[in-house]
């Protein structure tokens, strides 16, 4: 009984012993999971907190070359600048702001080849891109045999995208492509750009006004040229800028008595200007020669008609002197011989005191006075005589106001 109890007894101890064992075992294996995934816990948000502030570092390198790289590309030190946006791509190379610079430095420090290869890359992402279709707009237009790139450039750059100033970016686009065509010599394809330019100037943006009337003076669009500068002198009638392109437009058109009012507004130093100073003096030449003035009376009508008569009858006769040939020939054989017969036929019709008489005869005499120079010059050359030149001018221009 005895040996029976104490069995029984050593079987429940162990029993409970075995059960007390398991329970600390299993307690010790979760502790050890729990602190194990604390800490690989711990280890993820350090990698992580590190990983951070390398990115963040690197970043302010980035940040730091570049800002660097622009100082120096403002004050004109491109090759510099060049290394400073290198070393900005080296953390961060996939930066298209960053690469776009360094393409618009490598552009200023001649490096044409290296830029071009940037800049097609960034092309391929953003084709539509105004600022990269205007730097190969630049390299290509620096190279004659790349023309039609340039010209393509150009244009994607007008109608492409901008992320800012958009309106502003593509009239400065376009007036530079205005400005390649003139240098090329291709005027015609430049007269439909420099009208869309000038279309397109916002009210009251009298500096681009003057930008494009100047272009249009360039491709000879006298009228529209005329009208910008007028827009201009409205506002402010001082402007010498526009009072010399008005007198230059007005010259071009024959409008000499217009032209000389607006030069004669003008500073005295800038009225003095070559350009302008001879323009002044032929088109008061001209005014001072053409009968066809309504302020005139019928007496100034006629003594002016009989002076230009007695030039052009002289010039004729110069003319012939110089070729050895007489003016009177039957039949006549010349343009100078037919309008000496039609002379020596008027020639007493035409007197001052005639034409005072009859001012319808005039018109007449006056455009005989015209042929006569006219076809001197063809015959003969220009001629030096600043009567001849007045008149010619005035033949050219047909300029005649109603009384």
């Amino acid at each position: 009984m005895l040996h029976s109890g104490w069995g029984k007894h050593f079987i429940s101890t162990t029993r409970v012993s075995g059960f007390n064992n398991t329970s600390t075992a299993g307690y010790s294996r979760e502790v050890v999971l729990l602190v194990c995934g604390g800490l690989m816990l711990i280890l993820l948000a350090l990698t992580a907190f590190i990983s951070r502030m390398y990115h963040k570092e690197v970043h302010v390198l980035a940040d730091r070359w570049f800002a660097r790289g622009e100082a120096r590309f403002r004050a004109g030190d491109a090759p510099e600048a060049v290394k400073d946006y290198r070393n900005a791509l080296l953390y961060s190379p996939e930066n298209s702001v960053f690469q776009l610079h360094l393409a618009e430095a490598l552009i200023a420090a001649g490096r044409d080849a290296e830029a071009r290869s940037y800049l097609l890359n960034l092309l391929a992402e953003s084709p539509g891109s105004g600022q990269i279709n205007l730097q190969l707009a630049r390299i290509a237009s620096r190279d004659r045999s790349s023309i039609q790139d340039a010209i393509r450039y150009y244009n994607a750059a007008i109608y492409g995208v901008w992320d800012s100033n958009a309106i502003q970016m593509r009239w400065n686009v376009r007036r530079e492509f205005c400005e390649y065509l003139l240098d090329l010599g291709n005027v015609k394809r430049a007269e439909p750009e420099i009208i869309a330019l000038a279309q397109d100037i916002p009210p009251g943006d009298l500096l681009r006004q003057k930008e494009a009337a100047s272009l249009l003076l360039r491709v000879k669009l006298w009228n529209r040229a005329f009208e910008q500068y007028r827009a201009i002198l409205a506002i402010d009638r001082h402007d010498a800028d526009a009072l010399a392109g008005a007198g230059v437009a007005a010259f071009q058109m024959g409008d000499y008595a217009g032209a000389a009012e607006y030069f004669s507004e003008l500073p005295p130093e800038k009225r003095a200007e070559p350009g302008i100073a001879s323009m002044l003096e032929t088109a008061r030449e001209v005014q001072a020669a053409t009968p066809f003035l309504p302020s005139l009376s019928t007496q100034e009508r006629a003594r002016r008609a009989a002076k230009a008569l007695d030039r052009a009858e002289a010039l004729a006769q110069e003319c012939s002197g110089r070729q050895g040939v007489p003016l009177k020939q039957s039949p006549p054989s010349t343009l100078l011989e037919e309008f000496w017969d039609t002379f020596e036929q008027k020639s007493r019709l035409w007197t001052e005191r005639n034409l005072v008489r009859d001012p319808a005869q005039v018109e007449a005499a006056m455009d005989w006075v015209f042929e006569v120079e006219n076809a001197a010059q063809q015959a003969c050359g220009q001629s030096q005589n600043a009567a001849d030149r007045a008149l010619l001018l005035l033949a050219q221009s047909r300029v005649r106001p109603e009384p």
